[in-house]
């Protein structure tokens, strides 16, 4: 797949954590542009998923080139980036709109499959934008459709920045901290109805759902904004990574080798 090209940025004498990252970074589905858009989002996540001490077992979701249960028995960790919209069918709705040109059935059924091995195994589970989406539809939950115009997304479909509150007494409050942040967002759906296991650990000022994490002591967080994309604030992807690395670190065996980085 294409990927990512980047050096190992760990102190050598530390050892690597495995875990397996997952966005369609190849499918006939999205046009160029969208597809740029997100393999320039994954070298973001890249460089600080390798910064965090993360050996990075990345997999193009639309052509998976392992078992989902595999990959994930493998690994002390999962990551599932953003991408399209998910299929309607997938949560018993019927697409309302145009957007469905670019939804990949292959992506949707691995990365759920993904997501729900890591849920089944008890392994740190981080999801953005559409991995987010898609663990509340994987836990039972629904999808809003299309926000239509409002703070999520600029008219041209860029990113744009706008407040969420975290909620205080959740794990993502633990994190980042309670109370207003700055995000940067690039969507048209959300978080309807909540999914089984979950908890709401952010909202916009519009009522939108921004954050997801599991009830029990598992480490599952879901962001529906973009902390890796590059006007974010870089800190906020680095605390949340490293959250997510020292709860892997406890998940099973490390590895002793720089990590593995797919070649553009």
């Amino acid at each position: 797949m294409n990927g990512p090209t980047l050096p190992a940025q760990l102190p050598p004498e530390h050892a690597m954590i495995p875990v397996v990252v997952s966005y369609a970074s190849e499918t006939a589905r999205h046009d160029a542009a969208f597809a740029d858009e997100l393999r320039a989002l994954a070298q973001g996540a890249a460089r600080a998923i390798s910064a965090a001490g993360l050996d990075a077992r990345w997999v193009n979701a639309a052509a998976p080139d392992a078992d989902a249960d595999d990959l994930v028995a493998a690994a002390r960790g999962v990551i599932v980036l953003g991408g399209a919209d998910v299929d309607p069918a997938l949560y018993g709705a019927h697409p309302d709109g145009a957007w469905m040109d670019s939804a990949d059935a292959a992506a949707d059924a691995f990365e759920a499959a993904l997501i729900g091995g890591a849920l089944e195994r008890g392994v740190p589970l981080l999801t953005i934008c559409r991995g987010t989406q898609l663990l509340n539809v994987v836990c039972g939950g629904t999808l809003l459709q299309d926000l239509g115009a409002g703070m999520h997304r600029e008219p041209n479909q860029d990113m744009v920045t706008h407040p969420v509150e975290i909620h205080a007494g959740t794990h993502l409050a633990e994190i980042l901290g309670a109370g207003a942040h700055e995000v940067r967002s690039g969507h048209h759906q959300a978080v309807g109805l909540l999914g089984a296991g979950l908890a709401v650990s952010a909202v916009a000022p519009d009522g939108v759902v921004e954050a997801i994490e599991g009830q029990d002591a598992r480490w599952i967080v879901g962001v529906q904004w973009h902390p890796e994309e590059a006007e974010s604030d870089p800190v906020q992807l680095q605390l949340l990574l490293s959250d997510f690395a020292a709860a892997a670190r406890e998940s099973g065996p490390i590895v002793d080798e720089p990590a593995r980085i797919p070649a553009a």
